[in-house]
């Protein structure tokens, strides 16, 4: 998790790193390089196979509470830094401004709409999956391992007193 890139791999270019597989860098915090990336991806694997895209991002927060902003790699400024100029939301925003395509109370109010509506969508989906997976019977034991192993390797899995089998693959 804390290692450098540089440390941890003999090339940190890891687009470059297919061998005969081609790739590229993007920048991930621009939105219009990515959906060109992403178009340019799909014609190449339609035509010639499969390639390498390297998203290259900023990440604003620590990898887990126990990696809080500022321990590392990154200051707070170094945040706002990016924020202000790097943000992918921003830099659009500030596209959309300058073009004149919407006012800033224009965009204030679709991004709080959005929002809304966003998270009343997704506040559905989960109540939806909730109660969905409430309704469901428990399934056999003998479907622990359906879809997650290789059958044929005998693998069991025993109660927690690990004398009775509760479910094996052939």
């Amino acid at each position: 998790m804390g290692t450098a890139d540089w440390r941890a791999a003999k090339s940190p270019s890891y687009y470059k790193r297919g061998d005969y597989v081609p790739g590229l860098k993007v920048d991930g915090m621009d939105a219009f390089a990515v959906k060109q990336a992403c178009k340019l991806a799909k014609e190449h694997a339609l035509k010639n196979g499969p390639i390498i895209l390297e998203m290259d991002t900023y990440r604003y927060h620590g990898h887990s509470m126990s990696d809080p902003v500022g321990a590392h790699t990154f200051t707070r400024d170094d945040i706002s830094g990016v924020r202000q100029e790097r943000d992918p939301i921003e830099r659009i925003k500030k596209l959309v401004l300058s073009h004149d395509l919407a006012t800033e109370k224009e965009l204030k109010d679709f991004f709080i709409n959005l929002n809304i509506d966003m998270e009343k969508e997704i506040r559905k989906e989960i109540d939806d999956a909730i109660a969905k997976a409430k309704d469901c019977p428990m399934p056999e034991p003998s479907e622990l391992f359906t879809n997650v192993y290789v059958k044929g390797f005998g693998t069991e899995s025993f109660g927690a007193d690990r004398k009775e089998v509760k479910a094996a693959l052939p």
